[in-house]
């Protein structure tokens, strides 16, 4: 049996670019509410069949056909910002078609300037407008310029509340914009002082654990006072602490991850020949885009020559 030719022979549908990913639903749905406010606008003063028709194919056909041209179009980015331009021009002409009426005109006219302004700055704004309105004068001029700007209440308070809502949404998208984008800042910031941290103090004991206090990473310095095992991925740092100093050493990694503050803390750690060193130990946090602590950085010294030079010190002036 001859298999069935497949669809993307004939329609190669690819990732479109994420400007016409995050813009589809809202255009779909924006020019869902636009049909509605349409169709009472055209239940008050009349029109044809073919104007109700071409008004379902504008409002419900129309933002899949432009999301599919960014799907099989080369350049999707492109694509996407002709499909913006393009609802300027077709909400010009819908505009002559109603009669240039105020409130819903103005709603019309609001969302692809908003749209071109926020992609492409007033240069895209200029240019969505002139579009606009261009297609009200070429549509106005080929049936005949009629302007009825009123409507009735309940068209009216549709668009009103159209366009608040519309300019609302936008805001709430441009606060959720800057937000990530402070988000990504201070996780970058925060990166770079976790680098010149561990780069301050090459040569000693860098370990990078996570959130539970296991290791992820560990300095080849360790080698000099434990076995590879003893600090391997997935271990514990606190085995590695005398069993005296456990409880300082949870608190002490409790205090980084929930304050997300530096902390320093002594403790003994890594038994060799049967005698414990003295580590002075710092922790930082590492913090994600939420300001979470994700991973825990300790720089170990080894204080315990220090400490004996200072008790030999003090013996000998007493």
């Amino acid at each position: 049996m001859a298999l069935l030719p497949d669809k993307s022979m004939f329609f190669p549908l690819s990732e479109p670019h994420r400007i016409a990913r995050v813009n589809y639903a809202p255009r779909a749905l924006a020019f869902a509410y636009i049909l509605l406010i349409v169709g009472l606008l055209i239940a008050e003063r009349g029109a044809s069949a073919w104007v109700i028709s071409f008004a379902f194919l504008q409002f419900v056909v129309y933002p899949h056909l432009a999301y599919l041209h960014t799907r099989v179009a080369s350049d999707s980015k492109r694509a996407e910002m002709n499909n913006l331009l393009a609802d300027a021009l077709l909400l010009g002409a819908w505009t002559a078609q109603l009669q240039f009426p105020l409130w819903t005109g103005c709603g019309l006219l609001l969302g692809p300037s908003l749209n071109n302004a926020a992609h492409g700055g007033l240069r895209r704004l200029a240019i969505g407008l002139l579009l606009f309105g261009a297609g009200a004068a070429g549509w106005g001029a080929a049936i005949g310029f009629d302007f009825r700007p009123a409507t009735g209440p309940l068209v009216t308070a549709l668009s009103v509340v159209g366009i608040v809502g519309y300019a609302s949404w936008i805001g709430v998208l441009a606060y959720d914009h800057n937000k990530r984008l402070a988000q990504a800042r201070s996780a970058l910031m925060n990166t770079e002082e976790q680098f010149r941290f561990v780069a301050e103090h090459e040569g000693e004991l860098v370990s990078v654990l996570d959130e539970n206090g296991r290791f992820r990473y560990a300095s080849p310095s360790h080698r000099r006072y434990a076995a590879a095992d003893a600090f391997a991925p997935g271990e514990e740092w606190e085995a590695l602490v005398h069993a005296d100093d456990r409880l300082q050493a949870r608190l002490f990694l409790n205090l980084i991850k929930s304050n997300r503050s530096s902390e320093r803390i002594q403790l003994r750690m890594f038994a060799s020949n049967g005698t414990w060193q003295l580590l002075e130990c710092r922790g930082n946090p590492v913090l994600d885009e939420n300001g979470n602590t994700q991973m825990i950085v300790v720089v170990s010294r080894d204080v315990s020559a220090r400490l004996r030079a200072e008790v030999d010190s003090q013996l000998r002036q007493n």
